[in-house]
């Protein structure tokens, strides 16, 4: 019997894992400035580590540093948001048409979309953003193309991050999972332009989740 491999990852890489999650879960909000002093007492590591992981996740959009300025959580604009979900269409589309001419469904995806199915309500909403993530971290993977999954990691800890900030009541944890499943079940008809269709359709309700959200919240509450 083979013993399964254990994930070893460096002590920066540990600390930009746990920071980024605090992220993603609210504990730092946008806007707000992240002091260096504070991490390192807060995660126990010298102050070098922090400054490290912190270099990681400026990389990778989760966080962000104007010369002279202190490092801080990103606000999106409208723009930013326009302009990401145009590279996630162009990137999930052509994964879609590769995986369904191919008529290959990774198992890791068609796991994450079963475990989305047994949530039943939005105190879920963070595993669900981190089962989406293992998704289309898998389907993009299933391509083969080293340059695709670079190019997709380039974006997939923003496209997360936006959906963390605005996770709303329009959309439960079962309504995204059938989302996730449509996408499945395209794919598997070997079908490129039903799967291309599929994707589409897929990236634009993420888009309208996030428009509805942002329009809840500008919205006056009526007492």
């Amino acid at each position: 019997m083979s013993t399964p491999k254990l994930r070893t990852i460096s002590v920066v890489d540990a600390v930009a894992e746990q920071l980024s999650e605090a992220i993603f879960d609210g504990t730092f909000r946008p806007g707000g400035v992240l002091v260096e002093s504070q991490l390192a007492d807060r995660y126990q590591v010298p102050r070098q580590t922090i400054r490290s992981a912190v270099m990681v996740l400026i990389h990778d959009g989760i966080l962000r540093r104007e010369p002279n300025k202190s490092v801080y959580v990103p606000q999106f604009s409208e723009d930013d948001l326009r302009d990401l979900f145009a590279v996630r269409r162009l990137l999930e589309i052509e994964t879609a048409r590769i995986l369904a001419s191919r008529k290959t469904i990774p198992k890791s995806a068609d796991s994450a979309v079963r475990f989305m199915e047994v949530l039943c309500d939005e105190n879920d909403w963070d595993e669900v953003l981190k089962l989406d993530f293992q998704f289309h971290q898998a389907l993009i993977e299933a391509t083969g193309s080293p340059r695709l999954q670079r190019f997709y990691r380039s974006i997939s800890a923003e496209k997360r991050l936006a959906l963390s900030y605005y996770r709303s009541g329009n959309s439960s944890p079962k309504v995204i999972a059938q989302e996730h499943r449509d996408l499945l079940d395209a794919l598997r008809t070997g079908d490129p332009d039903t799967a291309a269709e599929a994707s589409r359709i897929h990236v634009e309700e993420s888009e309208a989740f996030i428009n509805r959200a942002i329009q809840a919240r500008s919205e006056p509450h009526v007492r």
